[in-house]
């Protein structure tokens, strides 16, 4: 069922005008809002979860969004954040699409960055990544996420988990000190 919703949505995408050359330096150091996309495998959710103070300091003057599934809600720790959506059985329908409710909640939040952390291609965060028309859209380099992100970074497959996210953040940090 998922190579049919990601074929359908790569044909979507590629109906769309070309996607307009943006500045991500700019952005980068700009950015007011930044949504991070917490993993959906376990073991990645727990590494990352690590890296969040790391994330932040890259953005000093944002407020900071999460889209994780609830059950992983205790894992989160929620005074450091400004808001977020928990994602439930509820919130997705049969082909693993996001329904209606939580499209908008995405789209309500309208942030300038969103970093999806899931390492392998997922398909409800790729779609509502997408669908946010953020400015910057960041994530891991996959195949199937091309025509929904706009910067994604190619992590060494022979590293470990740890080390591609700290391969992330260094590599976001590198736009934002250039200025």
């Amino acid at each position: 069922m998922e190579k049919i919703a990601v074929s359908f949505l790569k044909l979507s995408a590629k109906w769309e005008k070309p996607p307009r050359v943006i500045d991500f330096v700019s952005i980068l150091t700009s950015a007011k809002s930044v949504l991070i996309i917490m993993p959906d495998n376990l073991e990645e959710f727990g590494t990352a979860n690590n890296f969040i103070s790391d994330i932040k300091s890259e953005f000093v003057n944002a407020k900071f969004f999460f889209l994780s599934r609830k059950n992983y809600q205790t894992l989160l720790d929620l005074d450091k954040t400004d808001g977020t959506i928990f994602v439930t059985a509820d919130d997705i329908n049969y082909f693993g699409l996001p329904k209606k409710k939580l499209r908008q909640k995405i789209m309500a939040a309208a942030c300038d960055v969103i970093i999806d952390l899931n390492l392998g291609f997922h398909l409800l965060s790729t779609l509502l990544c997408y669908l946010s028309k953020a400015p910057m859209r960041i994530c891991f380099d996959e195949t199937n996420r091309e025509p929904f992100y706009n910067f994604s970074y190619r992590a060494n497959s022979e590293r470990n988990v740890e080390e591609k996210y700290q391969g992330l953040i260094k590599y976001m940090g590198i736009g934002a000190s250039i200025y």
